[in-house]
């Protein structure tokens, strides 16, 4: 994280670990750099179960673990407090790992691992065997407990290399589709629609004729069938106009209230 630990490893199996001299860090992070002509002995070196090269070195973003991806299928974790107990010792230790991950079922390599954001898990993808190339899994198990917490199935690709999000919970995934897979946390459907399945791979829907027509429910439909009035029988006039009982009796009463002023009234006369 600040440069002052550097991982190294060899062909042979075996893990090496430099203290970068202080004067180096500031010489190389002022604005004049110098030649520097100066030779680091390891600090720790320590075998690796079985003498398994490893290929890939991934140290934790919060600074507790370190993960080697050896030759062996297998991804081994150590803790760093750990390692460092056995600082200047000149032979090389047997450091027993704190956990080690393996594909027990298929045994296939790992193409990439890397750590989660806070470190809380570690992330390793392999690709199919004996036939690379039909598609990619991902692993991912817990580094405080070492128990797997999920495996994600790919597409039909060859994974190349992984990358976790350092701040989110997003993995990055390159594939020899040419496509850059990004995996994200699950959403949780059932929430919304308890009866929400969630299926393996991608289905074409197909739309019916008549899936979303409205359709009438058959007690409905007969309880509006026995209470339908039967049609009328003969000539329906649509020409005269019927009077109501308001029509007639509004013109009576104007009438009656023009009569009624229309009448002299006795005081005039």
């Amino acid at each position: 994280k600040n440069g002052e630990e550097v991982y190294a490893a060899t062909k042979c199996g075996s893990l090496l670990v430099f203290l970068t001299p202080p004067s180096i860090i500031q010489s190389l992070q002022g604005e004049r750099r110098t030649d520097i002509n100066l030779k680091v002995k390891p600090s720790v070196i320590f075998k690796v179960p079985g003498a398994a090269a490893a290929w890939q070195i991934v140290v934790s973003r919060n600074g507790k673990h370190v993960l080697f991806n050896s030759a062996d299928c297998a991804l081994r974790l150590y803790d760093i407090d750990e390692i460092f107990k056995h600082d200047g010792e000149t032979n090389a230790t047997n450091i027993p790992p704190r956990f080690v991950f393996q594909d027990t079922l298929s045994r296939s390599p790992w193409a990439s691992a890397d750590f989660s954001a806070d470190g809380e898990y570690v992330v390793g993808g392999c690709n199919s065997y004996p036939q690379p190339g039909d598609n990619y899994n991902l692993f991912m198990w817990s580094t405080t407990t070492g128990e797997l917490v999920d495996q994600l199935k790919g597409p039909h690709a060859s994974l190349y290399s992984l990358s976790c999000h350092p701040t989110r919970s997003f993995i990055a995934v390159g594939s020899s589709d040419g496509v850059i897979d990004v995996w994200g946390p699950r959403v949780q459907w059932t929430a919304f629609a308890p009866d929400f399945q969630a299926r393996q791979a991608n289905v074409l829907y197909e739309e019916e004729e008549d899936e979303f027509d409205i359709v009438v429910d058959n007690n409905q439909g007969n309880a509006a069938s026995e209470h339908k009035e039967p049609p009328e029988e003969g000539i329906v006039d649509i020409i005269t106009v019927e009077k109501t009982a308001e029509e007639v009796t509004f013109p009576v009463r104007v009438l009656k209230l023009f009569s009624e002023k229309s009448k002299p009234n006795k005081s005039e006369m």
